[in-house]
């Protein structure tokens, strides 16, 4: 009985922090590794984890500038040619909060994920230097090794999904999603243009995580499948399928406000 006052109480305290709070302890946890994570061990010399490590096409600050800037431009944009400047701005002020609290569940998941698999990437080898790929023997399967690049010691094993693949797909196909709903009144071939290089920025990426050796193709297919997820959850739940009833509420009071004839004396 205690155990279950305990789970209660916690459950209780946890409901009343700040969702924001709670999405982004989770992601301190994992990120810095702060509980014991997973393993998956290696089967000796397997090629698949003996590519050397080249870098990244898109780095972390690139994808970070253009998944969180580039969609609140866009969502500015596409309300103030709707609407006045006070409402443009809490319309889009709605939906830029909601994606980027999906945009924040988006990383803790793949960061959390990351920890609980602890899937080799295909430099484990050169970045990693386990002791134990010295010893093993052809085609031995490793269940329990420790690298010894102590860079490298927290990254070498976190390849199962792809945060950079979640991310690009999450904000591209939001983009070209919210466009659809929201941006009829905009020239078309402008739309269309932004909704094609979203969605063609985030194939990019996503394949460039392959080429570079950062993942196997099963990681990037993990990142897109949890991006998708997580959008069907932002959009219908979080932003209404891009109707926000706050900023509405005040366009139809405005609609319904009287007109004053100008031929009234």
């Amino acid at each position: 009985m205690d155990i279950y006052k305990k789970v209660f109480t916690i459950s209780k305290l946890l409901s009343k922090i700040n969702r924001w709070y709670r999405a982004f302890f989770i992601f301190v946890v994992a990120q810095l590794n702060l509980v014991p994570g997973g393993q998956v061990g290696f089967q000796c010399n397997d090629p698949a984890l003996s590519h050397p490590y080249t870098g990244d096409t898109v780095n972390w600050k690139w994808l970070i500038g253009i998944t969180i800037l580039l969609p609140l431009v866009v969502l500015l944009i596409t309300e103030r040619q709707q609407y006045n400047h006070e409402i443009a701005k809490k319309q889009a002020f709605c939906w830029c909060k909601e994606y980027l609290y999906g945009f924040l569940l988006n990383l803790t998941i793949v960061q959390a994920i990351k920890l609980i698999v602890g899937s080799p990437r295909p430099h484990f080898f050169e970045t990693c230097e386990p002791n134990e790929a010295l010893t093993c023997k052809e085609s031995e399967y490793v269940s329990s090794y420790t690298c010894t690049t102590a860079h490298w010691l927290q990254q070498s094993n976190k390849s199962f999904p792809s945060g950079h693949t979640s991310l690009a797909v999450y904000a591209a196909v939001f983009i070209t999603y919210y466009l659809y709903r929201r941006g009829r009144t905009l020239n078309s071939k402008m739309v269309s243009t932004v909704q094609i290089v979203s969605l063609s920025s985030a194939v990019l990426c996503s394949f460039s995580r392959i080429w570079d050796r950062r993942h196997h193709w099963w990681d990037v297919i993990a990142g897109a499948v949890i991006a998708l997820l997580l959008l069907v959850y932002t959009i219908s739940t979080l932003c209404n399928d891009f109707y926000c009833s706050s900023p509405k509420s005040q366009v139809n009071k405005e609609q319904d406000m009287p007109v004053k004839n100008e031929t009234d004396t």
